[in-house]
């Protein structure tokens, strides 16, 4: 890459960045002040066996990653911004990405029962994703459909969001013709204890349809095992984690046969 398609990519970064806390921000001024929960988290994330398109090698790439969830009257609100930093064999590839999700609830809005079964509720549900590269990469996808939430013994949710994808993603400023497809995603959490220890394994699967223009369908997995280290050390509760989180990523972007399957290790703030 040469020194100006950097340039403009760090500037394309920036404009995500900027795109991401607008729209996270326009969604939040409804519901902000009549929030009835939240939880915010800051991860640190090393994994030395990404692979990125047209690069031979396994990439070390440290990820840092902010997210939170909130809900309010009438459903909630979901986010993360990641920024990776390649450390080894892309020491430039500088990526960040962010997905942003509102869920309005049906049996909130409506007052609803869905029994006592194991179907809890269903949302509406739309959410955007956008990300940028050093590479020239611009992510922008629309998503749009249905969540179902479950309730499963043990877990503290178990969801299943079912959505139309809309990529409308660009390389160097073009955008690519891709075709709508879908994407399914459960999304887990599930605490537990081993004798005085608390753990957790949480996290999601995106099934993601073929787009055309040669892309395949893709698996992206990220379930993560978290140990509550500030228990042991200092006996407060859900406050900082240390474990590992899974990469599998079966056709990557949706390229045939660009796959990633390793452990990252982490450490995670809550607030």
């Amino acid at each position: 890459m040469n020194q100006l398609s950097g340039k403009i990519g760090l500037r394309r970064v920036g404009a995500v960045i900027g795109g991401i806390l607008a729209f996270i921000l326009a969604g939040h001024l409804g519901s902000a002040t009549a929030s009835d929960w939240s939880e915010t988290d800051v991860q640190i994330l090393n994994g030395t066996r990404f692979r990125d398109p047209g690069n031979p090698h396994d990439v070390t790439k440290t990820t840092v990653t902010l997210q939170h969830v909130s809900g309010y009257a009438y459903g909630r609100n979901y986010f993360f911004v990641d920024s990776y930093w390649g450390t080894k064999n892309a020491p430039r590839a500088n990526d960040i990405y962010g997905e942003y999700y509102h869920y309005l609830s049906l049996g909130k809005i409506t007052g609803a029962k869905f029994g006592e079964g194991v179907l809890k509720d269903v949302s509406l549900t739309a959410g955007v994703n956008a990300g940028a590269s050093t590479r020239g990469a611009a992510t922008r996808v629309l998503l749009y459909g249905v969540t179902l939430d479950f309730a499963v013994p043990g877990f503290s949710y178990f969801n299943v969001d079912l959505l139309a994808y809309d990529d409308r993603s660009q390389f160097n400023g073009v955008q690519t013709r891709y075709r709508n497809s879908y994407q399914v995603t459960p999304v887990w959490r599930l605490p537990f204890s081993i004798g005085p220890t608390h753990w957790s394994f949480e996290g999601f699967c995106d099934f993601i349809g073929a787009r055309g223009q040669g892309t395949v369908n893709q698996t992206l997995c990220q379930p993560q095992l978290r140990l509550d280290v500030g228990q042991l050390v200092s006996g407060r509760r859900d406050a900082f984690y240390i474990g590992t989180e899974y990469q599998y990523w079966r056709n990557k972007y949706g390229i045939d046969g660009l796959n990633e399957s390793f452990p990252n290790i982490m450490a995670v703030v809550k607030f």
